[in-house]
Parts: C-alpha cells; sequence; structure tokens
C-alpha cells in the first residue's frame, strides 16, 4: 500500500505553460521508527527545509539526518515532481477494462507505464482486471485518446468501460510525465500521431513523448 503526500509547491514559468510543480513523497508503509516518521513529517510541510534544521529540532546532526534520509529514499520514500492538473485545465479519464489473458495484461501495464498521459495503472478484481486514469489537455483530445490510444482500444480487451472527469479535487497534483526531448515517431501505445485523422483534422493535439505533440506538456 503507497499513500501520496505533497510538501512542496513553487512555480513553474514558459512561454508555453504557466502552472505549479509540487514535490511529493510516496511512502509505502512498511517499520519506520518514530524519528524517521518526524523527519518525513518535516519534509511534508517543506520540502526546502535544510538538513541541518531537521537536526537541530531533533537533537541530531545533518549527518545522522542524511543518512537515515539516504535509506529512506532507498527503501521508503519516493521523490518526485507532481503537476497541478487544474492549473493545466486537464481533463481525466478513467478506463476501466477486460483483458482476456494474463500475458497481454502484463503487456499492456508495461506499453501504459512508459504513456506520458497515464498517470495510474493497476490490476482490479470484479468485472474488469485492470483501470488506468489518463489525462488530456481538452474534450477533442480526450476522446481522441479513447477511440484511439487508451488501453480500451488495445487488442486482447473482452469490454470497457470509461468515465471522464475534470482536473480531480484531490489529489491537485498528478505525476504526470514530461518529455523534454520530443523525438519519438511512434507513440509507446503504437500509434503514429501523424498518420492519424482525428490530429490531421486538429481535433487531437497528439502524443506529449513524439515530435507531433503541440500541447503544452
Amino acid at each position: 500500500m503507497a499513500i501520496t503526500y505533497f510538501f512542496h509547491i513553487f512555480p513553474i514559468n514558459s512561454y508555453i505553460m504557466k502552472t505549479y510543480i509540487c514535490i511529493s513523497l510516496q511512502i509505502i508503509m512498511i517499520s519506520m521508527d518514530d524519528v524517521d516518521k518526524k523527519i518525513i513529517s518535516f519534509l511534508q510541510e517543506d520540502g526546502r527545509t535544510s538538513l541541518s534544521e531537521i537536526g537541530r529540532k531533533l537533537g541530531l546532526s545533518h549527518v545522522s539526518v542524511r543518512k537515515r534520509l539516504k535509506n529512506l529514499c532507498e527503501s521508503l520514500v519516493n521523490v518526485s515532481a507532481d503537476l497541478n492538473a487544474e492549473q493545466l485545465d486537464l481533463r481525466i479519464a478513467i478506463v476501466s477494462a477486460e483483458v482476456e489473458t494474463h500475458e497481454r495484461l502484463r503487456e499492456l501495464i508495461d506499453i501504459f507505464s512508459k504513456c506520458p498521459r497515464t498517470v495510474f495503472v493497476t490490476t482490479t478484481t470484479g468485472a474488469y482486471n485492470v483501470m488506468t486514469i489518463m489525462v488530456a489537455e481538452d474534450a477533442d483530445t480526450l476522446n481522441a485518446i479513447l477511440e484511439v490510444c487508451s488501453i480500451r482500444a488495445q487488442k486482447g480487451i473482452r469490454r470497457s468501460e470509461a468515465v471522464i472527469g475534470e482536473a480531480p479535487v484531490v489529489p491537485k497534483y498528478l505525476p504526470i510525465k514530461i518529455v523534454p526531448n520530443k523525438e519519438m515517431e511512434i507513440a509507446p501505445c503504437g500509434v503514429n500521431c501523424g498518420k492519424c485523422l482525428r490530429y490531421k483534422n486538429q481535433k487531437c493535439l497528439g502524443c506529449p513523448a513524439t515530435k507531433y505533440y503541440r500541447g503544452p506538456l
């Protein structure tokens, strides 16, 4: 089980995008002592807190704090930069699907873990055996990815269901992958945006991992 906490926000400015980025701590819930928990708590309050300041509050040297934090980052804590979905005016789609075989399920999980629009993938029980959450910059792009490149459009899917929503209320910050060098011809899902009719007809901004992308991410 993992819980994500957000502890510092600072602005990013560019001619394309003005938004806010959040550094988050993801904590796998296994044993931590009281000192570890206090260190994490201080960082959740302010990610810029120095090791010396944390040490002063705990009565420890900054060397001891650094050692503890290093151990936490190796086993318990993941530090990441998450983006404010509301500031980017993003829409989300929750897509559940029933995949025919376990082998194909593992393949699709691997594919969509590399997709810059996918912020969440999990296996499920019940009517469907996988669920993904994807983001898009506008309604046209959201409809395009649902029909062309989401998990429901892949081979080996028996049935699927999609729920569309606005930017999430909680959490506001999502682990949206930023690809600085957009050089790919083919998107991770296997789609060539340059040959896609929706892209050609200005009904999709394209995949943020490819050279065809024309959006803010």
